[in-house]
């Protein structure tokens, strides 16, 4: 060393004397973590994976329906089983997986994938009560498949090949519906009840130009939006798009409902009534009151079929006839005003138009409000905070308060301020013009939420079935508690192969739920059916599948589940399956004793991809053999 050099060992910022202290350390963590990465699964305890089925660095082209592991040591039992950590994440994207299963050799643990993985890169992790982990990758490039979770007796996989055949879902209608119907009902109030104002309180209104103008703008936008609702039911009963529903023509799917009867109806009276509109005279003409009279009538009637169901079904009908009436007095009263009497001054019988509206302000209030808390009676009784509907209910009574403190003010001011006057000046016209168009935006308003509620389901409104109808041999209905209904449909109901379709009604949400068919005579095998739902809905098993019933004589169903609160009180009922040369029915849950004909039950015409009939086992008695039930669409909301 030369002299005025500083040795190494003085320099402070070079920590050579702690490396070397700590080399044994960051060795060991060096070869601890090549150790981890070296291989594609390894665990911190000491049980490993001695396979898995996808195995480690497998190409997958058909979409598993579980996961299997196959350890190196037993497992502990069922209860450590239970308490294993599984995760499996394709593309950053978790795959839900169901409980892991212990086999019978102790060692082999498999999860039911309740999706399909999307293709990748995707890894799954476990972990084991011994603080045993691991990782393993695997890639997937499957093809289109129907999958259904849950195994067959040997362990095997149940994925189903399409042949190519992909899904079709039906498209969303609901939206531009609720919004046709809204506009529809705002313009169609204004005709009928500009036309109900001209005839009962202001006659003279026939002799100005704007008038005139007015209600032929008023009479296209009620056709034109009547039209599109139109279109947008038939697109929604025909499971079709709206572009292929604009053809009159094509409403055939439609024209089976009291709905698409009515709509039809009333799309012909509106334009009855706009031809006639179009020289407003004509509404006066004596020749033509039965026209005139006769389409307005019939126009309001058609309302009465937006949702004919429900408690006191006739009473609904009237009410919903009368409730429309007077809010489409209402509504084109005040629509009538703001844009033809408040158009600008005028002489002595635009004061008269203006007493005469606010004259009959109180009984339409009265009968609204009566009606309306007649139908929210019917539609709703007292789940006003419950249920969704009733929610909408209660911020529709809200907005129906304030719109009717504006008209009270207004009212009061035309009846006191405008007492003596002889003339409609521009002072007057100025004041009133804003008030009144606040009222009529909160009418429509008001019309919006009545179109949003059109499309909700109230508590007792049950919805209408859609599709053919068909008749099975056993249907048994079962309710339990937190809201577990079941309905359990099965036919022919004689040995042999049986459809099967399974309708949860709810709850809103349910995991596991699975149905076990258990025969009285113990030489027969039974059934565990995995139902792929998680929400109110159905699932059908053709008879294709492998339900196949081959005790004749009584038959027991268990039916589980696991919801958001825990397991659901499982639902039990017995059946019947006849020899094949008469057919035995049990009398249903919640029918009366004695019932033998089974109610009809709606089935969509197209059904999902049958379950390949090769999973029907033909095992010993004690094994119950697994079959999927394929899911299907049905008329059930979420909710």
């Amino acid at each position: 060393m030369c002299e005025g050099e500083t040795p190494l060992a003085a320099i402070p910022w070079l920590p050579f004397p702690y490396l070397m202290r700590r080399l044994p350390t960051f060795l060991l963590a060096l070869i601890a973590f090549l150790a981890i990465g070296a291989g594609p699964a390894s665990a911190a305890g000491d049980n490993t994976l001695a396979s898995s089925s996808p195995s480690a660095g497998e190409v997958i082209d058909l979409a598993p329906t579980q996961i299997q592991l196959k350890f190196t040591l037993p497992l502990g039992g069922a209860d450590a089983v239970g308490k294993m950590g599984l995760s499996l994440s394709c593309e950053s994207q978790l795959v839900n997986l169901g409980p892991p299963a212990l086999s019978a050799d102790g060692v082999t643990v498999s999860a039911a994938l309740t999706q399909a993985p999307p293709n990748g890169n995707c890894v799954f992790s476990w972990s084991l009560p011994d603080t045993s982990t691991g990782t393993f990758s695997f890639t997937a490039q499957t093809q289109s498949t129907t999958t259904v979770p849950g195994t067959t007796p040997d362990g095997t996989n149940t994925t189903i090949p399409t042949d190519g055949e992909t899904a079709t879902t039906t498209p969303r209608v609901g939206g531009p519906l609720g919004l046709f119907r809204w506009i529809a009902f705002f313009f169609v109030a204004a005709l009928f009840g500009g036309i109900v104002f001209i005839r009962l309180m202001w006659p003279e209104g026939v002799e100005y130009p704007i008038t005139e103008k007015y209600f032929r703008q008023i009479s296209i936008l009620a056709f034109v939006s009547t039209y599109l609702v139109a279109v947008a039911m038939n697109a929604q009963e025909g499971s079709t798009g709206i572009g292929s529903s604009l053809s009159p023509t094509s409403w055939g799917a439609m024209l089976g409902t009291k709905e698409g009867n009515a709509i039809i109806l009333r799309l012909v009276c509106i334009a009855v009534l706009g031809s006639l509109t179009w020289i407003t005279e004509r509404i006066f003409v004596p020749s033509l009151n039965a026209v005139v009279i006769g389409s307005l009538s019939i126009t309001m009637l058609t309302f009465g079929f937006d949702r004919a169901t429900g408690r006191s079904v006739l009473l609904g009908i009237i009410l919903a006839i009368a409730h429309m009436a007077l809010i489409s007095v209402w509504v084109g009263g005040i629509a009538l005003i703001w844009r033809v009497v408040l158009h600008g001054p005028g002489d002595i019988d635009l004061v008269h138009a203006l007493r005469t509206w606010s004259r009959s302000n109180t009984p339409l209030t009265i009968g609204i409000v009566l009606t309306g808390f007649a139908q929210v009676w019917r539609l709703d009784g007292l789940s006003l905070i419950n249920s969704g509907h009733g929610r909408v209910v209660l911020l529709k009574i809200l907005i129906v308060g304030a719109l009717l403190f504006v008209s009270a003010v207004i009212r009061q001011f035309i009846m006191r301020g405008m007492q003596r006057a002889n003339s409609l000046n521009e002072k007057v016209v100025y004041r009133l013009k804003r008030p009144v168009g606040l009222e009529l935006s909160i009418s429509i308003i008001v019309l919006a939420l009545s179109s949003w509620l059109l499309a909700m389901r109230p508590p007792y409104i049950l919805l209408r079935d859609r599709g053919p109808v068909v008749e099975y041999a056993i249907v048994q209905n079962l309710e339990g508690k937190d809201d577990f209904h079941v309905r359990l449909s099965m036919s022919p109901g004689n040995v042999g192969a049986n459809k099967v379709l399974v309708e949860l009604f709810g709850p809103e949400r349910i995991q596991n739920f699975t149905i076990k068919f258990t025969p009285e005579n113990p030489n027969f095998p039974g059934y565990t059916l995995f139902v792929p739902i998680t929400r109110p809905g159905g699932a059908l098993t053709t008879e294709e599948a492998g339900m196949n019933f081959k005790a004749p004589g009584l038959w027991t169903a268990t039916i589980t589940g696991v919801t958001t609160i825990g397991d659901l009180e499982p639902l039990t009922t017995t059946f019947v399956i006849a020899d094949g040369t008469t057919v035995t029915t049990l009398p249903q849950q919640g029918l009366k004793v004695g019932t033998t004909t089974s109610p009809p039950t709606t089935v969509p015409p197209t059904m999902a991809p049958t379950i390949a009939p090769t999973i029907a086992p033909t095992v010993p008695p004690t094994v119950a053999p697994t079959v999927p039930a394929a899911p299907v669409a049905t008329t059930l909301p979420p909710g």
